[in-house]
Formats: structure tokens, C-alpha cells, sequence
């Protein structure tokens, strides 16, 4: 993981919650679909959210009822979680982390951790990735499970698209439009340029602008490297069967 991504969701810390229609609405439908993913799961114990940024699914999941601690590497947007579940009354234990290595995480101690919205494609190489994916593996307990959600790459790396289509949004009659740039680098690496353009007033707007890189891998490609560092049981679960916008990899520990 580059430097860039700490310093792309710093800088987002502010603003994350613009990227989604309503924030407070995406959190209820986390909750509605992580919620009972994990309990059919038969999940068992605390829940690590180890990408939490700015709380998103941590917090679908206190207000679930679970006990969860939320990492990640950027300490602007862990202090922003942190804030925002004091706001909601929910007791969650934010920390800043880096999902490579999860040194402030306990040893066989969680029933699950989740990495959710593309986090882990901000890791620079397969070899990085199988080291955050034996770190989780680290820190969950004998039949413990991961929850990782990611783009479906496999179409996208043979389009290779440079823009994706904006959304448009309604913040008290006034437009907040949303768009992507990619920038290509290599067959995998793409920078993306996150536009988020907002109306003030009648004639003026306010554009923030904010640069991340990724590099692309395929759900199966990230079960493949699960099945490798040592879980079983590896999934690549598609949005049809669990009503998520992304596809999400599942494995469980031995």
C-alpha cells in the first residue's frame, strides 16, 4: 500500500459521506445486508472491521447489535468514526491500523473481519494482499470468517473505462454530482481522480477533487490468493445472492 492511499482517505475524511445518496441510509442498508450475511454465516465473537474509514459498515454492525472494533490506515477518518458513533450512542473501538499487518489486533480473538468498498485493491501486489490476508487470518479464532468486498474487475480490466458515470444528488434542492476519473498506468494500476461538485446556491458550486491509486484484482483472483495464505471454504459470493453492490470473497479459518 502506497502513501497515497493513507494520504487520499486524509483527505477524504471530511467529505466521504458525499459519495453516497445519503450516508445515514447507506449505513441501514449495510446493516440490512451485512447483518444477516454474518449471522447465517454463524459468525461467533467480535468483529474487526479492518478498513473501517469513516465507520460505514463498523457502525451497521454495533447498531446490529455486534461487538466491533474498527481499523484503518488513515487517522483522519478513524478520528472521524470515532465521532460519528459517539454522535449515533454506539461503542465501537476505532484505531489506526494497517490491514498488511493489524499489530494492534489480538491473535485468534475475532469471529470475523471485514474489508469492504474496494479497500483492498489499494494493495500495490499480490505479495502485499497475501500478507494482509494472513494477517486477518492471524487474528480470527478456530472457524472464523472474512468478509471482503471488491470491484468485479474482470469486465472493467478489458474495458479499462477512463470515466465513470456520474450520480447526481439532491442535498435540500440543491445538485451534488459525483464522478470518476481513471487514469491507466500499466494493465492493473489506474489512478482515480474522485470529483465531488456541489451546488452552494442558485449560480454557484463548490468542486472538491481527490487522488487515489489502485490496482486491480478479480474476486477470484483475491479467493485464489486466500485459498493460498491457508483458509478454507473460499466463496466468491455475486451481488444476486447477497444484494450487495459488490461481489464479496468469503473464507473461513481452520
Amino acid at each position: 500500500m502506497t502513501r497515497s492511499a493513507e494520504s487520499f482517505y486524509d483527505d477524504m475524511a471530511s467529505s466521504y459521506h458525499l459519495i453516497f445518496d445519503d450516508w445515514d441510509k447507506a449505513i441501514e442498508r449495510q446493516r440490512a445486508v451485512l447483518a444477516p450475511l454474518i449471522s447465517e454465516s454463524g459468525v461467533l465473537g467480535a468483529i474487526l472491521d479492518c478498513a473501517c474509514g469513516i465507520g460505514t459498515q463498523a457502525l451497521s454492525l454495533a447498531r446490529a447489535g455486534y461487538e466491533v472494533e474498527g481499523t484503518d490506515i488513515s487517522k483522519m477518518e478513524v478520528e472521524r468514526a470515532a465521532r460519528e458513533a459517539a454522535l449515533r450512542n454506539l461503542s465501537v473501538k476505532f484505531r489506526v491500523d494497517d490491514m498488511r499487518l493489524l499489530a494492534t489486533c489480538k491473535a485468534q480473538y475475532y469471529g470475523a473481519v471485514v474489508a469492504f468498498d474496494n479497500a483492498i485493491p489499494h494493495l500495490d501486489s499480490d505479495e502485499e494482499i497475501a500478507q494482509a490476508l494472513t494477517a486477518m487470518l492471524r487474528c480470527l479464532r478456530a472457524q472464523g470468517k472474512i468478509f471482503v468486498s471488491l470491484r468485479d474487475y474482470g469486465t472493467l480490466l478489458t474495458q479499462r473505462p477512463i470515466v465513470l458515470p456520474p450520480s447526481l444528488f439532491m442535498d435540500n434542492g440543491l445538485r451534488r454530482i459525483v464522478h470518476q476519473v481513471w487514469d491507466w498506468q500499466d494493465a492493473r494500476r489506474y489512478t482515480v481522480h474522485l470529483y465531488i461538485t456541489r451546488q452552494t446556491n442558485g449560480l454557484d458550486w463548490q468542486l472538491s477533487h481527490f487522488v487515489g491509486r489502485y490496482r486491480a484484482i478479480t474476486p477470484e483472483e483475491l479467493a485464489t490468493l486466500a485459498m493460498q495464505v491457508g483458509f478454507n471454504d473460499v466463496q466468491v459470493l455475486p451481488p444476486t445472492v447477497t444484494g450487495y453492490y459488490q461481489p464479496i470473497v468469503t473464507a473461513t479459518a481452520p
